[in-house]
């Protein structure tokens, strides 16, 4: 009888690798969007007005959310301009290398008002009844968390691009599910579990890269 032995990696080994096949994943998702911001370039689609555009119809989202309206329109439409939203949030940087305008402040545009399309989204399912207060003010607070200990982390120089197992577009990604599958509140106890795994998963990166 054979004995194989197991491949044991450290959690250390297994972040950078969950880290490179993200990364892998996205390398090929960029090119996707390189291509369709070519095509928004030709008409004159600006960085900064694929950013609000981003916005517009994540809040446009949450509107109907609010109202629920009609059932089609709640776990229908809603879940659909989430995702059209997320399209115009994504292609804002290719739009920026194509006008060779990447700025400061196009960066500072782009990640208030992520925050702001996210938390709108959570306050309507929770406002409407969509979710329970509990998890839908942890997934706020988890995903806010999420983008400040990025943020201060890289502030030290250390880059963060990656590291977690959900950044913006997989909670965004989770709450479409959850709307689409008509299990709201799985969706959104999932983000804010997964939040707060991806702020651990931050604040070990940033200890290990500045002791």
């Amino acid at each position: 009888m054979f004995y194989v032995k197991p491949l044991n990696l450290g959690s250390r080994h297994s972040d950078e690798l969950w880290s490179f096949l993200i990364s892998a994943l996205r390398h090929k998702f960029v090119r996707v969007l390189d291509r369709s911001a070519l095509c928004f370039h030709t008409i004159g689609l600006t960085p900064n007005s694929s950013t609000l555009l981003g916005f517009a119809f994540a809040a446009l989202a949450g509107v109907i959310l609010s109202l629920r309206v009609s059932d089609e329109m709640t776990y229908v439409v809603a879940p659909c301009l989430i995702l059209v939203s997320g399209f115009f949030d994504a292609i804002d940087g290719s739009l920026a290398r194509l006008y060779a305008s990447v700025t400061k402040f196009g960066g500072v545009l782009d990640s208030t008002f992520d925050r702001f399309g996210e938390i709108v989204v959570l306050s309507s399912m929770v406002i409407v009844g969509l979710s329970d207060a509990f998890w839908g003010l942890a997934a706020i607070a988890g995903s806010t968390m999420v983008s400040y200990v990025r943020a201060r982390v890289e502030v030290e120089g250390v880059k963060m691009s990656g590291v977690g197992i959900a950044e913006r577009p997989e909670r965004m990604l989770i709450l479409v599910a959850g709307l689409f599958l008509r299990s709201t509140e799985y969706g959104v106890i999932l983000v804010a579990i997964f939040s707060g795994i991806t702020v651990a998963q931050r604040i070990l990166y940033a200890y290990r890269h500045l002791g």
